[in-house]
């Protein structure tokens, strides 16, 4: 991955920055090269700073901004590499399923309009969440689509990922869909299991199904266990 940023105007300094693997997992530390190159003049550079933000349903949500401070000035034509690292925050959302997530890069530079440019990236989710996708593939779920929902009574996180499944033969007959929300903690995961009851007159006509909702935290990513948390809540609410 590589993006090209540079300022508006004359003499302005350009940089890459590389992210060496395919996709990062919410929870781990990345590392970032920082390749810049001097323009036609000399520049001070106020520093680095990059931006991780998300954006699902025509909405934008920040994800976590990182200041690298440190003034210095890049001659005509110099080269130099900066390595920075960066941690992925545990609610970063998992692009699968529709959710845009990129990375906005930038100089801190005076006297001009700080350079940036953005790039995608892709998300892949952690142990927790991937068994949560196995769990419901081995039930006969198909998974359909993900989305963000505010989380207002979180203070550490601003938004919590909403995942969306649809049975298969198991469960068709009760079951209109699942929506498991997701709160990644790092030791754990926080899992909010909607029942989206099935109702032949409700669908008959047009309204809504019958939700039922269900808080569990889930201690190990074992698929079987998660699995089982489903299917008995499914069964409490059907």
């Amino acid at each position: 991955m590589k993006r090209l940023l540079s300022s508006i105007g004359i003499g302005a300094a350009t940089v890459d920055t590389v992210l060496p693997q395919a996709a990062v997992r919410p929870g781990e530390t990345v590392e970032l090269t920082v390749e810049m190159r001097g323009g036609d003049s000399a520049q001070t550079i106020g520093g680095l700073y990059f931006t991780l933000k998300t954006e699902a349903d025509g909405e934008t949500w920040p994800v976590a901004r990182f200041d690298f401070d440190g003034s210095f000035t890049i001659d005509p034509g110099e080269e130099r590499t900066e390595r920075v690292s960066i941690p992925i925050p545990l609610w970063t959302p998992v692009t699968r399923g529709g959710p845009r997530v990129w990375l906005e890069t930038g100089l801190d530079i005076d006297w001009a309009v700080d350079p940036s440019d953005s790039d995608d990236v892709a998300v892949e989710p952690d142990d927790f969440v991937a068994a949560l996708f196995e769990a419901a593939d081995t039930l006969d779920f198909e998974f359909v689509s993900a989305s963000l929902v505010e989380t207002p009574w979180l203070d550490d996180r601003p938004f919590a990922q909403a995942l969306v499944f649809e049975p298969g033969s198991r469960f068709e007959r009760d079951v209109s869909r699942l929506v498991l929300t997701t709160i990644p903690r790092g030791d754990d995961l926080r899992l909010y299991i909607e029942v989206q009851q099935r109702d032949a007159v409700a669908e008959a006509v047009g309204q809504d199904f019958n939700e039922q909702e269900l808080s569990v935290t889930v201690a190990y990513a074992n698929p079987e266990m998660i699995g089982r948390r489903i299917t008995s809540t499914i069964e409490q609410f059907t």
